[in-house]
């Protein structure tokens, strides 16, 4: 897990839960991407790790930009409070992870588990649905399926579903190898 996923997920829980309580759990997904897309900005990232800009200036300024996107969601204060609350911990680059992270746990709430593959090629329509329907019947839940070109996997695939991962590939095998050599 990367350092962004650890930080991310207990603001993308507090999230949840708070869009759980209120039942607004779409509006707060389309404000976690809008923030996200923001933040992904380059020009933005370079106010965001600047030191010569302030804690309260950045918000602001984070703030007026995602107001003036058109059709955007309401920037209400509970957003405003969150947004001062990650400049605030030097979080505002994780933005990307909380979404990804609260997108997981809204799917988890819908009955859908999202299952990452990340393989060493292509995969066949085949091979997508004979993963998707053992996943399902591991899970018991549906299966949402995102797949990943990575080729310095050398051979096979790493499945990831929220923090299952099982690792097929043959760099994960050579690695595994490797360590019980090495002790």
């Amino acid at each position: 897990m990367s350092d962004f996923e650890t930080a991310a997920r207990p603001y993308a829980k507090a999230i949840y839960e708070l869009a759980s309580e209120q039942d607004n759990l779409q509006f707060w997904s389309d404000v976690l991407q809008l923030a996200a897309q923001v933040a992904a900005d380059e020009d933005m990232q370079a106010l965001i790790t600047s030191p010569s800009v302030e804690d309260k200036q950045l918000s602001e300024l984070f703030v007026s930009v995602l107001s003036t996107v058109k059709d955007a969601p309401e920037i209400n204060q509970e957003v405003k409070n969150l947004l001062s609350l990650l400049v605030e911990n030097g979080r505002l680059l994780s933005l990307d992870a909380i979404h990804v992270v609260y997108e997981e746990l809204k799917q988890i709430a819908e009955g859908i588990v999202e299952v990452k593959i990340t393989s060493a090629r292509k995969l066949t329509v085949k091979q997508e649905k004979e993963i998707a329907s053992q996943m399902k019947k591991r899970l018991g839940k549906e299966i949402s399926i995102s797949v990943e070109i990575d080729q310095s996997l050398i051979a096979g695939a790493i499945i990831k579903a929220g923090d299952l991962v099982i690792d097929g590939s043959a760099l994960g095998r050579l690695s595994k190898l490797t360590s019980i050599l090495n002790k």
